[in-house]
């Protein structure tokens, strides 16, 4: 499998997550449900022919999956631990049942499930954060973190487990195989794009998950940032300004409509990155950065009490 293949299967995998994740919202949607039928059933296509040539086990990646997979479990669950006192503070039967989880609730459930449950429970957080981290010990860097822990497996999720080996035949097979999920993938932005990008049912918090799903990862040959900041409703904030202080050279970017910044091409090192905006408290965070990589990251920033 060349990088642009790996780049492309993974960001497919992310597109499942994402179909997943707001399959309610798309009930009823015809057009746009028969693209998403479309794509899984190409992609399905393409992933039959990957273990033909396989070559070796990838048993790296497993390992590191599961490692991030329960990092990111277990700062979902301190967090709503402590936020449970919360809910029964308020006597908010919601809230009740969705901070009293446990492990096992996470690992009786496939991969996507993890990531939907871990992303339900950060938003309850995130809605109630200002009440949270006045009285209940919870921090705003833990929740930024915590959105990175499932940003992070999000970008992991069923990463091709294969080699290809190098039969031209099969090869040729599986290139045909990519074109068509890419065709069908075309098809599906503009379902979605037709629905959620503008108009009266525009959600440009989906457009953002959606377009960070479709980015193909691990092309780039520069150093780079990539942040997707939104506020405490877990919504894209617009006009953020990101700062990289570079040993005294700074570096900067703010944020479109969909609450997303990219800084390329600097030398790589460890740096401070400042994330403001008027009416909302600042973070610096220390960032390494490696040559070539793009260091994607999701922050929060909560309002000004």
């Amino acid at each position: 499998m060349t990088k642009t293949q790996a780049a492309k299967f993974s960001s497919y995998n992310r597109i499942v997550n994402f179909l997943f994740a707001y399959s309610a919202l798309f009930t009823g949607l015809v057009r746009l449900l028969k693209c998403a039928t479309d794509f899984k059933a190409a992609f399905t296509a393409l992933k039959v022919l990957l273990p033909s040539s396989t070559a070796t086990k990838s048993s790296p990646a497993t390992i590191i999956k599961n490692r991030d997979f329960g990092k990111m479990i277990d700062s979902i669950l301190s967090l709503a631990n402590r936020a449970y006192l919360f809910a029964v503070d308020t006597t908010n039967e919601t809230l009740l049942a969705t901070f009293q989880v446990e492990k096992n609730d996470f690992y009786l459930l496939v991969e996507a499930e993890k990531i939907l449950l871990a992303q339900n429970i950060l938003a309850a957080l995130n809605t109630n954060s200002t009440a949270l981290i006045a009285g209940y010990d919870i921090t705003s860097a833990e929740l930024t973190t915590a959105g990175a822990d499932i940003t992070v497996v999000q970008n992991l999720i069923a990463s091709p487990s294969t080699i290809i080996g190098s039969n031209k035949t099969s090869n040729e097979e599986i290139e045909e195989a990519f074109k068509l999920v890419d065709s069908t993938v075309f098809l599906l932005e503009k379902s979605i794009y037709g629905r959620f990008k503008s108009g009266v049912s525009a959600k440009l918090s989906l457009i953002s998950n959606f377009d960070s799903a479709k980015k193909l990862r691990g092309l780039t040959k520069h150093t780079a940032l990539l942040a997707n900041i939104v506020n405490a409703a877990n919504e894209p904030l617009l006009g953020v300004l990101i700062e990289i202080d570079i040993n005294g050279l700074i570096k900067s970017a703010i944020t479109n409509l969909l609450g997303i910044a990219e800084i390329e091409k600097f030398i790589p090192g460890t740096y401070n990155v400042t994330y403001s905006a008027p009416g909302y408290i600042s973070q610096t965070i220390p960032t390494t950065f490696t040559l070539g990589d793009t260091h994607e990251v999701s922050v929060i920033l909560l309002n000004v009490i």
